[in-house]
């Protein structure tokens, strides 16, 4: 006869292995330094005119575009898709 209590005493060990890990704790809202949620109304149009101060930095790119990693709260971001719909403005 087998000794059943080894295996009997891996099950729950086993059984721990296969608990999901607790979701993150969602990020808090950015604040808006560089005033993009006065552009949020035109995320989704296409071939949009936008007038921004002259004193704002900001760029403009296609999603996939390589752009600089350098993180400037003051900068609007405005990424357009291959259509050239607008589907995204934030600041960095």
């Amino acid at each position: 006869m087998k000794p059943i209590l080894p295996v009997a005493m891996l099950i729950p060990l086993l059984a721990a292995g296969c608990v999901p890990e607790p979701a993150p704790e969602p990020m808090p809202p950015a604040e808006d330094s560089c005033g993009a949620a006065r552009y949020l109304g035109l995320v989704g149009q296409s071939g949009v005119t936008i007038s921004i101060p002259a004193d704002q930095a900001y760029r403009s790119y296609k999603t996939g575009d390589p752009v600089t990693m350098d993180f400037n709260p003051n900068r609007l971001n405005f990424e357009h898709d291959k259509t050239g719909k607008l589907v995204r403005v934030s600041c960095g």
